[in-house]
């Protein structure tokens, strides 16, 4: 029964306008932001940039916050990206004074005029520049107390500022050396046998779309037993509630992950041109597992959400949902996108082929992230299925009354 569901409902949705809307937008996406994408080469000595590096050790990232914190505290004014987009955030009295405070316990210094003075004596009396150190950290200051109090600054400024807990050593950025460029290089080629890098760049990029596209098919598909007046029908199915559910969602995540698998052969495809005739050892199976392990959880999680509320009210408000989450996840996991920092993000971002070691230390934070978000997925369809099932019943009707009228006639 379940096989025989699911086949219909895969027929279905290959019928839906919507969801041939879905693979264009992924196909277009694709092309324009992975097109044009080329395989590394190995970096040369002497080149004029090998890109830049971030992060350093915590006095780096001291340094540079700091800089950061007194540049802006003697201009008045705080940049600031909530949910994405640009805010100057000018404090109150109270929280400007707070700031000094904290500029006073972490470099010593109190006062504009003092500031003024050691960033004059710093630099000759030259223009701040922001994200250096005009000012010297004091040589007692704990990291952990450190990042106890920007965050107190981030909180008072609304959050999305320099100094989110998460934000830190995004702070510190220098031009790669050749060294550096060659061990990341290394590490592609080495470790990540090149696809595994690739790989992480194509999950980063459909992350974005898969985190809110699969509401759209959940709620249309949900809906549309509704406009076609098929409930009544649904109801006197001998299939359970548990089949019709779990094949209607298994459908979704299968032809939602069909093109994603099918885009990932063309990057794979061209790793495998890029290390044909080297020593380079490929990983052919590598955009299908971080494709399963990185996507799918995420494609999950936004079809799960579209299902349990269209169920619940008969509306689109997953539609409306979804998007509130996908637009605030995504523009504060900008400060995130060089990889390694994933913490519990609904869409992890690597937008980088290296930083091999970043997702290495951090792996077991990103499978904690994933087995969250899978997690959830399941509960938020069980619970579908339970609303399902208290609907056929005639024991639940959100909107309309035919599955009550349903259960009075059949008593009768």
């Amino acid at each position: 029964m379940f096989l025989n569901l699911l086949a219909k409902e895969c027929r279905q949705i290959a019928k839906s306008m919507i969801y041939w809307l879905i693979v264009g937008i992924l196909v277009i996406f694709y092309f324009s932001q992975l097109g044009g994408m080329s395989i590394a080469e190995k970096p040369e000595p002497g080149q004029e940039n090998y890109g830049l590096a971030y992060g350093g050790d915590e006095k780096d990232v001291m340094d540079s916050t700091l800089g950061y914190l007194v540049s802006e505290y003697m201009n008045g004014k705080y940049a600031t990206y909530p949910i994405g987009f640009y805010k100057a955030v000018t404090p109150s009295e109270a929280d400007e004074k707070r700031i000094g405070e904290i500029i006073e316990q972490t470099t010593g210094l109190s006062g504009g005029e003092n500031i003024a003075d050691a960033i004059e004596e710093a630099q000759g009396g030259a223009q701040i520049v922001y994200g250096s150190s005009p000012v010297q950290v004091k040589e007692d200051l704990d990291y952990e107390e450190f990042k106890k109090l920007m965050q107190e600054v981030d909180d008072m400024l609304g959050g999305g500022s320099n100094y989110a807990a998460d934000s830190l050593e995004s702070n510190v950025s220098s031009p790669k050396t050749y060294e550096q460029a060659l061990e990341d290089y290394n590490n592609l080629i080495e470790k990540d046998h090149l696809t595994g890098g690739y790989a992480r760049l194509f999950c980063d990029y459909m992350g974005i779309l898969l985190g809110i596209l699969p509401v759209f098919l959940a709620v249309t598909r949900g809906l549309r037993d509704r406009r076609s007046k098929m409930q009544e029908l649904i109801a006197c199915r001998k299939a359970s509630s548990v089949s019709i559910i779990a094949s209607r969602y298994a459908a979704m995540l299968i032809m939602l992950m069909v093109p994603v698998l099918l885009l990932s052969c063309i990057p794979l495809v061209q790793c495998i041109q890029a290390a044909s005739g080297t020593a380079i050892r490929i990983d052919y199976l590598a955009f299908a597992k971080y494709s399963l392990g990185w996507l799918l959880p995420t494609t999950m999680t936004a079809a799960a959400v579209g299902l349990v509320l269209t169920e619940l009210t008969d509306t689109a408000l997953g539609v409306l949902v979804q998007i509130v989450w996908w637009f605030l996840t995504v523009f504060s996991s900008m400060g995130s996108m060089h990889g390694g920092a994933y913490g519990w993000s609904f869409i992890p971002r690597h937008n980088t082929v290296y930083n091999y070691m970043g997702f290495h230390e951090n792996f077991w934070e990103l499978a904690a992230n994933r087995g969250l978000y899978a997690t959830l997925s399941i509960v938020l369809a069980v619970f579908s299925i339970f609303i399902y099932s208290l609907k056929r019943k005639g024991r639940l009707d959100i909107r309309g009354k035919i599955l009550g009228n349903l259960k009075r006639k059949h008593k009768a």
